[in-house]
């Protein structure tokens, strides 16, 4: 994402931050899916019509980046404001991976079925979603070897983060991210045309 009403400022620095994290989560949870057969149920959305995401700061600037300047809907960013009750705002029945910003979601997304957690003992596991009902993933596995843990990469979004890794649910961080956004691009000079000499 490259976005000039962001240029030098701490947004972009997240935004820069935050594509190699995810492209480095992308490229470990799909090594982890295959070599242990998981996958989600196609066209399943389960998870996020019953859930919303705590994220860090950064993680709300990076999808209010997204929904600003890349998506630029304008319905999509009402319905953030007038979000109420359960399930994720971002979540949309009418797409093939039921959200409307898939390439800028959270690290929960990215890792939620795709990872090992660790348990109390420091023993790596997996659990099959709550949810999956099709038996398209093991439904506990246990692991001797090393793997891809959500751990690993929550510690690493959260010495990124400005804010310490705090964490808050989505549907009340992201509106207050908007709004900074929005304020951030109504100060920058529309960049279409050449510059008007000043008067002397």
């Amino acid at each position: 994402m490259n976005i000039p009403a962001c240029t030098g400022t701490y947004i972009e620095e997240v935004i820069a931050s935050l594509t190699e994290l995810y492209t480095d989560v992308e490229n470990a949870t799909h090594a982890f899916a295959s070599r242990y057969g998981i996958a989600c149920p196609p066209g399943c959305g389960s998870c996020c019509e019953h859930f919303i995401p705590d994220i860090t700061h950064s993680e709300a600037a990076y999808i209010a980046a997204y929904l600003l300047f890349e998506l630029k809907d304008e319905e999509m960013i009402e319905r953030v404001y007038r979000h109420s009750g359960a399930g994720c705002p971002l979540y949309r029945a009418d797409t093939p991976f039921h959200c409307s910003v898939y390439p800028a979601r959270p690290l929960i997304c990215r890792l939620y079925a795709s990872s090992a957690y660790h348990d109390k003992y420091g023993k790596a596991l997996f659990r099959s979603c709550k949810y999956e009902e099709t038996n398209t993933m093991p439904k506990h596995l246990s692991f001797d070897e090393r793997v891809v843990t959500m751990q690993d990469f929550a510690y690493r979004l959260r010495s990124l983060d400005r804010d310490r890794g705090r964490l808050s649910l989505l549907s009340e961080l992201l509106p207050k991210l908007l709004e900074q956004l929005q304020f951030i691009a109504a100060l920058v000079p529309a960049q279409d045309g050449p510059e008007e000499p000043l008067a002397g």
